[in-house]
C-alpha cells in the first residue's frame, strides 16, 4: 500500500465520525418522533390507568428528560462503549443482546453471499462467452424469475413442500444453536437458499455485462491476435477486470442484505439480528433499536470503505488518493 493509498484511506475512516454522529442524530429524532409509547408497550395498556405509575416509570428509564438532553445522555453513553439496557428483553444490557443474535446472522448472510457468488460468477462467465446461446438465453431467463421472486414468496413454498410436506427439513430455525454440528447443517437449507437466490441472479447478469464490455476491449482483441488461447484471454486478461465492477456492486448490495435478513429471519424464527430488530421496533425498545441501526449503518460505511481497498487489490492500477 502506497503512502497516498493509506492516507486516502485515512481520511475515509475519520469521516467516518461525523457520519456516524449524523446518522445518530437522525435516528435517535425518528424513532423519538414515531408513535408508541414505550412505557405502555413495555408495562401494557392497563397502566395508563395510573398516571403517576406512568410518569415514575418514564422517568426511571429518562424519558421524562428534554429530548436533546436525552440524546447527549445517550451519546455520552455510547461514546464509553454503553448503548444502555433493553427495555423489553429482561434489562440485559443492549451489546450482550446484540453479541447473541450477531453471529447467527453473519453466518447465515455470510454463506448466503459465499454461495451466490460461487454460482454467479461462473454462471456469468459461462452466458457471456455464449452469447445469444441457449444456455444464455437460460441464464437470461432463470435471472429474471430469480428477481421476480418475492422472498417471502419463495420462504413460504419451500417450507411447505420441504418441511411440510416432505418432511426433509425442520420447518423453523430456532432450535439450531441447541443441535451440534454437523446436524445443525439441515436448518441452513432453507434460508440460505431464500437468501442466496436474488443476489445470484443479480450478480449473474451483473457478471455477463461486465464480462461482455470487457471482451470488446482493444487489449482483449490484441491478446487474441498474439496467438493466446481462449481460456488464457478469459482468465488472464478479461476476468479480472470484470470483476472491478462487482466489487462496487457487491458494496452497494451490502444494505440490502441486512434489509433482507429481517423478512428471512423472522420467517423461519432465525435467531439473527434481524429478528431482533423486528421485536424491539414493535415493543418500542428504543436502546436496541438505536443500537441495532448504528452498528448496522457503520457495517455499512465500513464496508464502503474496504470496498474502496478491494479496488487496488483486485486492480493494482487503480490510485486512492483522493484525486481526480
Amino acid at each position: 500500500m502506497t503512502g497516498a493509498t493509506a492516507a486516502y484511506l485515512l481520511r475515509r475512516v475519520l469521516l467516518l465520525v461525523p457520519l456516524a454522529l449524523g446518522l445518530s442524530i437522525l435516528m435517535f429524532g425518528l424513532i423519538h418522533a414515531a408513535p408508541g409509547d414505550p412505557v405502555l408497550a413495555l408495562l401494557g395498556p392497563q397502566a395508563a390507568a395510573n398516571p403517576r405509575f406512568l410518569e415514575q416509570a418514564r422517568a426511571n428509564y429518562g424519558l421524562d428528560d428534554p429530548l436533546p438532553i436525552q440524546y447527549l445522555h445517550w451519546l455520552g453513553n455510547v461514546v464509553q462503549g454503553d448503548f444502555g439496557r433493553s427495555y423489553a428483553f429482561n434489562n440485559v444490557p443492549v451489546l450482550e443482546l446484540i453479541g447473541q443474535r450477531a453471529t447467527a446472522t453473519l453466518q447465515l448472510q455470510g454463506v448466503a453471499l459465499a454461495i451466490a457468488l460461487l454460482i454467479a460468477v461462473p454462471v456469468g462467465i459461462l452466458s457471456a462467452t455464449r452469447q445469444y446461446s441457449t444456455t444464455d438465453n437460460l441464464v437470461t431467463i432463470g435471472s429474471f424469475v430469480g428477481l421476480a421472486l418475492p422472498n417471502f414468496w419463495l420462504a413460504l413454498l419451500l417450507q411447505i413442500w420441504l418441511a411440510v410436506e416432505l418432511g426433509w427439513l425442520p420447518t423453523l430455525s430456532a432450535g439450531q444453536a441447541k443441535v451440534p454440528w454437523p446436524g445443525r447443517l439441515e436448518y441452513f437449507v432453507m434460508p440460505v437458499a431464500v437468501a442466496a437466490l436474488p443476489s445470484v441472479a443479480y450478480y449473474a447478469r451483473f457478471m455477463r455485462s461486465a464480462m461482455l464490455e470487457v471482451v470488446g476491449q482493444d487489449y482483449v482483441r490484441t491478446a487474441r491476435a498474439k496467438g493466446i488461447g481462449p481460456r488464457g484471454v478469459l482468465y488472464g486478461h478479461a476476468l479480472r477486470n470484470a470483476l472491478i465492477p462487482m466489487v462496487t456492486v457487491i458494496g452497494l448490495q451490502l444494505p440490502q442484505i441486512l434489509g433482507g435478513t429481517v423478512i428471512i429471519e423472522q420467517i423461519f424464527a432465525w435467531p439473527g439480528l434481524g429478528d431482533l430488530a423486528f421485536q424491539a421496533i414493535t415493543r418500542r425498545d428504543y436502546p436496541v433499536i438505536l443500537a441495532v441501526t448504528m452498528i448496522s449503518g457503520i457495517a455499512v460505511m465500513v464496508a464502503s470503505v474496504l470496498t474502496d481497498l478491494a479496488y487496488v487489490l483486485v486492480d493494482p492500477r487503480v490510485k486512492l488518493t483522493g484525486h481526480q
